[in-house]
């Protein structure tokens, strides 16, 4: 937690946040400039001094070209440090119901901050400067149990479960980095219930919307309201998915026992042509209450997977990290359709002095060009 020195004249990087998950950066530099030797594996970044946008080093690359060599930095966000852990545990890991975020932060506590192994304590796998924030017990209610899986995967499948995302800070007086839970801010235009919002809008015209104020639609809404539309002009180069090749609606989920003897229970209730069945493997779950609990978790990562991606572009009253952030829920306008969405991943790209943001919306979007 030392302070190395600053660089600012680099070739390009980009970063890449994602709200239920670690993110990516690259970063090109001539190795000419200045503090380049300080570009190692392990060492961290903060980008434009920001203390909640840390990067972390994993991979250092040098290729030489016409008498000058040019380094390629690649990485995480400092999230993908819990990918160096799993829950490590005999038994299973279980959580009795209780609020997404203390989930999410006993097992980020459980196996890297105080570290357990079952109820034996294993001091060696802690990291001493990874702090816990105090909860605010916020999201939903839920169980959970893990065992022997990676630790950045559960908390990604914790996170894209319950709707609430995860982040690290670093507090620079006490030098440590704290992890937190994110909840993202409802701006949609149907904070307040109106199902007839989203029709009126898709028969305006540009010029009409363009129009159409923020008082207009504002009415009791808690916070102002952000539409990313192709009639605003302010969602570019857009590319819409709508995918169920992996959407199942029907779990057959098998728990413990053997043959005929095996317990099996039946989530889903669709029929016909529509009906889409899995297999479900719990083999360790005996009570049938728990089976069909876990089982329907299981279930619901086969999900449609319904995605927005572009550019934006910022107009007054509409700017990244002042007017919305990562993991807001927004109304997004694609081809005359209206949905609201969650911004789950935040594209970054520094060149040349200039920056532009690509946003990915909605479901789980794997990449963003």
């Amino acid at each position: 937690m030392n302070f190395y020195g600053i660089i600012t004249n680099y070739e390009s990087l980009i970063c890449t946040w994602n709200y239920y998950e670690c993110g990516t950066f690259e970063l090109t530099i001539m190795k000419n400039k200045a503090n380049t030797n300080k570009l190692k594996k392990d060492n961290m970044l903060l980008v434009n001094k920001k203390d909640n946008k840390i990067l972390l080093i994993d991979k250092v690359v040098t290729v030489t070209e016409n008498n000058s060599k040019k380094m390629k930095v690649t990485g995480t966000c400092i999230k993908g440090i819990t990918k160096r852990r799993i829950i490590a545990t005999n038994g299973y890991d279980r959580i009795a119901q209780d609020y997404a975020e203390n989930i999410q932060k006993h097992y980020i506590k459980n196996h890297m901050v105080e570290s357990y192994y079952d109820d034996i304590r294993t001091p060696e796998r802690d990291i001493p400067w990874i702090k816990m924030a105090v909860s605010q017990n916020r999201g939903i209610k839920t169980v959970w149990q893990a065992r022997l899986t990676n630790l950045h995967d559960e908390l990604k499948h914790i996170s894209e479960d319950t709707g609430l995302g995860w982040y690290g800070y670093l507090d620079r007086n006490k030098k440590c980095i704290y992890f937190d839970s994110l909840k993202g801010t409802d701006r949609t235009i149907n904070q307040v219930e109106n199902p007839n919002t989203h029709e009126m809008l898709s028969k305006f015209t540009h010029e009409e919307l363009q129009q159409y104020t923020h008082m207009q639609l504002q009415g009791n809404k808690k916070h102002p309201y952000i539409i990313f539309s192709e009639k605003k002009k302010n969602l570019l180069e857009g590319k819409v998915t709508d995918d169920n090749s992996n959407y199942k609606n029907v779990g057959y989920v098998a728990g413990k026992g053997e043959n005929e003897e095996r317990l099996i229970t039946v989530l889903g209730t669709a029929t016909g042509f529509y009906r889409r069945e899995v297999l479900i493997d719990l083999n360790n779950i005996e009570d049938p209450d728990e089976l069909s609990l876990e089982g329907q978790k299981k279930l619901d990562t086969y999900k449609i997977i319904q995605s927005v991606e572009g550019k934006v572009y910022q107009i007054p009253n509409m700017q990244y990290e002042k007017d919305f952030f990562l993991g807001d829920l927004v109304t997004l306008e694609s081809d005359g359709i209206y949905e609201d969405k969650r911004i789950i991943q935040a594209k970054e790209i520094y060149e040349r002095n200039n920056k532009t943001v690509e946003l990915g919306f909605g479901d789980k979007v794997p990449t963003l060009r």
